[in-house]
């Protein structure tokens, strides 16, 4: 596509106005992580086969270590791969349910709205079955990356901080014992992920839903499935009232 027609694709008319929505750069680690689900397929890798190790990828990528790490998380966060310290890093499940999709983003606020009741349709559910079904480690991974949470915030290092938020959801998703259910979610928030991770441009903007993660935490350790669902309700509010505040 020429750059011209990119151009009027992003166009908005208003009265008569021409607007351009502003682009978001993409990190370096997100483009890394790209690179390396692109490797996956084309080696056509399945569960439980290693990724080459860090110093070849460091080299295959041309990226430095730091970067590397960042990429590898991400990938972690979604689901993809699993990283076994001191045995390498493995394709996670290949997940047969895995659904594609795509956005043409033109209203970020709308989108971002929209993405809010898919959301809150889906982790709700699992929300629900975590309180009923999720396991002591599992109550104790997720304890230990809110915790991360404050104290990546509290360093100012912001991606490592959305890593830990994303790792605390995903655990919820693995304590459903729903795996279509956790699979649905998961595809729909890697496709998400570029858009929710920083929206218009701001790292803090959804930090007043932390202390109703606290109390999730708390409702799925009593098993009060009421509470759990309350609390989750309540994160999704404070969401909801963030991105409307824009």
């Amino acid at each position: 596509m020429l750059f011209s027609d990119i151009i009027k694709s992003l166009i908005i008319q208003h009265g008569g106005d021409l607007i351009l929505k502003t682009l978001r750069k993409p990190r370096l680690s997100e483009r890394a992580a790209e690179e390396i689900k692109q490797y996956i397929k084309q080696e056509q890798l399945k569960e439980g086969d290693r990724l080459p190790s860090i110093s070849e990828l460091i080299n295959s990528l041309g990226i430095g270590r730091s970067t590397l790490r960042e990429a590898l998380q991400l990938l972690e966060s979604q689901g993809i791969l699993e990283i076994l310290n001191g045995k390498g890093t493995f394709v996670k499940d290949t997940n047969p349910y895995q659904i594609h999709t795509s956005f043409d983003i033109t209203n970020e606020k709308h989108f971002l709205l929209e993405a809010l009741e898919v959301r809150f349709a889906l982790e709700g559910k699992a929300v629900e079955l975590a309180a009923k079904f999720a396991t002591e480690d599992e109550i104790n991974k997720m304890e230990f990356y809110l915790k991360e949470y404050v104290r990546f915030i509290e360093l100012d290092d912001r991606d490592n901080a959305n890593q830990a938020d994303s790792l605390f959801h995903r655990t919820i998703y693995d304590a459903s014992k729903n795996e279509l259910l956790k699979s649905i979610i998961e595809s729909v928030w890697d496709s998400f992920y570029e858009f929710w991770n920083e929206p218009f441009g701001k790292q803090d903007i959804f930090d007043p839903s932390y202390p109703h993660h606290e109390s999730l935490l708390l409702a799925i350790k009593n098993k009060d499935t009421f509470q759990a669902k309350q609390a989750f309700t309540e994160i999704m509010e404070s969401v909801r009232t963030s991105i409307e505040s824009i």
